[in-house]
């Protein structure tokens, strides 16, 4: 109600001035039609991006809290879609007229609009080339810096004087005084970074790395083309509010709203059903195995031949089991050298031996304690699925379960 009261007051003296100016240039009904058109208003558009926006922000706090992920990279991926995320609200603020209710979050999400190219810049850099930060790496954060030092005088400014720049009444500042200081830098920081990540995604695919991993190659190549259309429809929105070409620039700034939400989407999603994109693992190892067999003589059949040997030699016959198995007997048993055998593992399994090794004892073991009783013995567990003590049974079964064989043994018996 105190809402309402406000802006009315303020545009009947928006009315009072042109009244006194014009005379009768503006009537009462005028004055009404301009009120009920900032008064707060709702579509289902607007809640599809709140909603979004929310998604936006508690996975960016989940991503962080993840187990077996790299957290530089995780880092940066949560800082870029809660760039995001907060850019898709700003705009549901402003479309719905809370902005004008809650005018100190005027402009919000300009703070952090020279933040979307670098962030996803370097997690591009992380993911492909293990890149480690350097004190000289900061200097990608000097323009956001100098950009707040220009929206500070903005952000301090009184609830009613934020609300007359957005009626046009302000005798401070007009609503595009700011407008070219964040759209300009902005859309140069974009169409920049965006040369640098394509440059960067275009090396590492036609590399071998992650060759042999589907879901993270889907992955890339999904950030890649969403960021793409962001920047696409991005510039399209310029050209459209400069007015050289065409003014449909309501419509173009829906598709970049449209754009950033699908982004948010697609990385949630894939938080959900391959969190192994964020796999430590995989972001600090491939280098150092492609590195390690690039030169490797086993040709793709074998490989692939080798392969599955080694599955019937695992699911079949069993012999993980074997307590007394090691990297040297398993090649023994496929016929090959011990170092095809690494490879092998490495390149289908995304393992090392012992992590293989293990996680079948582990998957075994699941199916024992599941068929146990109450009297059943860890240890005699730990010794019939190929370990030789209960503490690395333990180790190796709370690292894939989170439980130890006694809280997972409780659990089922609890059934």
């Amino acid at each position: 109600m105190k809402f309402h009261l406000k802006i009315k007051r303020l545009l009947l003296s928006i009315g009072f001035t042109l009244f006194i100016t014009n005379c009768f240039s503006m009537t009462a009904i005028d004055v009404a039609q301009l009120t009920d058109s900032y008064n707060l208003k709702y579509g289902v558009l607007d809640f599809l991006y709140f909603y979004v926006a929310l998604i936006g922000f508690y996975v960016a706090i989940i991503l962080n809290f993840t187990k077996n992920t790299d957290r530089v990279s995780t880092s940066l991926m949560s800082g870029f879609i809660l760039v995001h995320a907060f850019f898709i609200l700003d705009f549901v603020l402003y479309n719905t007229n809370y902005q004008l209710k809650y005018a100190h979050t005027y402009l919000m999400s300009a703070s952090v609009a020279l933040l979307y190219g670098p962030l996803l810049y370097f997690y591009f850099k992380r993911i492909n080339n293990q890149h480690k930060f350097k004190a000289l790496d900061a200097l990608h954060l000097l323009p956001t810096v100098v950009l707040l030092f220009f929206l500070f005088p903005l952000y301090s400014l009184p609830l009613e004087e934020k609300m007359k720049i957005q009626l046009g009444t302000s005798s401070v500042y007009t609503e595009s005084s700011f407008f070219y200081i964040v759209f300009i830098p902005k859309l140069v920081s974009l169409i920049i970074y965006g040369f640098l990540i394509s440059k960067n995604h275009l090396k590492s695919s036609k590399s071998k790395l992650y060759k042999n991993l589907e879901a993270i190659a889907f992955w890339k190549k999904g950030v890649y083309r969403m960021h793409v259309l962001f920047v696409v429809s991005y510039f399209i929105y310029g050209i459209s509010i400069s007015g050289l070409f065409f003014n449909a620039y309501s419509f173009i700034y829906q598709i970049v709203v449209v754009a950033m939400a699908l982004m948010v989407l697609y990385i949630s999603y894939m938080a959900q059903v391959q969190p192994k994109v964020f796999s430590k693992q995989i972001i600090l190892k491939n280098t150092e195995f492609f590195s390690k067999y690039q030169k490797s003589g086993l040709t793709k059949s074998l490989s692939n031949e080798l392969k599955q040997n080694l599955i019937t030699l695992m699911v079949d016959h069993k012999i993980f089991m074997d307590n007394s198995l090691n990297l040297e007997s398993l090649s023994e048993k496929l016929e090959t050298s011990r170092h095809n055998t690494s490879q092998i593992i490495n390149e289908h399994f995304n393992m090392n031996f012992f992590e293989l090794v293990n996680k079948f004892r582990v998957e075994e073991a699941i199916q024992m304690l599941k068929l146990s009783d109450k009297n059943t013995q860890i240890i005699d567990v730990a010794y019939a699925v190929g370990y030789n003590n209960k503490v690395t049974f333990n180790k190796a079964f709370k690292k894939e379960t989170s439980l130890t064989p006694s809280q997972f043994l409780k659990s089922v018996n609890e059934k």
